[in-house]
């Protein structure tokens, strides 16, 4: 994991701008979100700490591996981005140093001001969260086993701990809605998503389709709620809130449709704990519908699995594609073409036999794919995971640890 840390203050960043810029920020969505300097809720905060101070903030961009030259040239030319980045003036990227010299090869022609500096590498610790082990050469810190948190590492070099405080502009003028949700009085600024309303307030919706970071599908139903007024039940992940509104998000009706939901997601394919990288649960990266299977008891379908074996794909070196795990929420399909720039991956067949595939459904290896991770990072269940390669003897000789469904 690379380690990086910002370097410059609200004000700093101000005085590189001016009233009449058209600002564009784009972030990195790697290592830089472990590290609190990127990500869609740090563009958003500095947007609204911008606009809040008059600035024009004409857009937001997230790139799934910002230092991948090719991936930042894609953004650029990507058809419903193209006339933002063109009128841009300046680029505010929140990304790594080895990513800045992409974002300025490709946006040479507008003003690009640098918000982090790159200090090393680094891992996750689960009681200390990101840690410095191997800092640069040019960083006057020595390599450390068990690494250097990031206040540590801001206070040893002059740098800031987290990303720009708000407090630091002015507050914005907003319109807020006030409305309940399961009788509790919630107020939220008009217009932002239901679901993600509700789980900042600690009202938990099941969802399986929705990532904040990509655009709202509805299509999981598993978040469907009641709007006192509304004629049919509404997708919570693609409901804005409004003023006056009264919402249900659970009672014994909405858990019996997301209970037959659930198992006619376990009869679709085979959903198997025992051969999957999520199978176990943990902190980073558990299998969300194993989840919501423990959440509401169920150990099995009354419906028949008709559906037929399919072969995991490994032929790329890093993802592995296990189609039978796979629930078609959609994700990786949006992730791909919002987040990584390529439209590579998508639905192919129709009916009972629609399954997400790469290319013009061939093998991941013989398609686009960037290898950018955008599609396993967003991936719910173990249909798409970082490949792992298990070795044994003096050669090094990969041995696959299971065999394929089909063999």
């Amino acid at each position: 994991m690379i380690i990086s840390l910002r370097s410059i203050s609200y004000d700093d960043l101000k005085k590189q701008l001016s009233k009449d810029d058209k600002i564009v920020i784009n972030s990195c969505s790697s290592c830089i979100v472990a590290c609190g300097v990127g990500g869609t809720s740090k563009m958003e905060t500095l947007e609204n700490m911008l606009k809040a101070d008059g600035y024009n903030v004409i857009g937001k961009d997230l790139i799934s591996i910002g230092c991948t030259l090719n991936l930042v040239e894609k953004h650029r030319k990507d058809i419903k981005k193209k006339d933002m980045y063109d009128e841009a003036t300046v680029i505010i990227p929140l990304i790594c140093e080895n990513g800045l010299k992409g974002i300025e090869h490709v946006f040479s022609d507008k003003k690009v001001i640098r918000i982090a500096k790159t200090l090393g590498t680094g891992n996750f610790t689960m009681d200390r969260g990101v840690v410095l082990t191997n800092p640069f050469e040019n960083v006057p810190m020595e390599a450390s086993v068990e690494g250097y948190e990031l206040f540590e590492v801001a206070e040893e070099l002059g740098l800031f701990e987290d990303f720009f405080d708000e407090f630091d502009a002015p507050e914005m003028e907003r319109e807020y809605a006030n409305f309940t949700v399961n009788g509790e009085e919630l107020t939220a600024e008009k217009g932002r998503n239901l679901l993600t309303v509700c789980e900042e307030n600690g009202i938990e919706i099941p969802h399986l389709c929705f990532d904040e970071e990509l655009t709202g599908a509805g299509v999981c139903r598993m978040c469907l709620v009641k709007i006192k007024g509304a004629r049919d039940l509404q997708p919570a992940c693609c409901t804005p809130v409004s003023d006056g509104m009264e919402v249900v998000t659970e009672d014994e009706e909405l858990n019996h449709y997301r209970r037959i939901i659930l198992e006619l997601v376990l009869a679709s394919r085979n959903h198997n704990c025992l051969t999957c990288s999520k199978g176990i649960p943990n902190p980073m990266f558990s299998c969300e519908l194993q989840k919501l299977m423990r959440k509401f008891g169920i150990e099995s379908s009354r419906y028949e699995n008709t559906s037929e074996p399919i072969t995991v794909d490994v032929s790329s070196p890093v993802i592995e594609y296990d189609a039978n795990k796979c629930i078609l929420c959609g994700r990786c399909v949006r992730a791909c073409e919002e987040i990584a720039g390529q439209c590579n991956i998508g639905f192919v067949n129709r009916g009972s036999d629609t399954m997400v595939a790469a290319g013009l459904n061939v093998q991941m290896d013989q398609s686009a794919c960037a290898a950018c991770m955008a599609c396993v990072n967003v991936c719910p269940t173990g249909a798409l995971s970082e490949r792992v390669i298990h070795f044994i003897g003096k050669d090094w000789k990969p041995v696959k640890v299971y065999a394929d469904y089909a063999e």
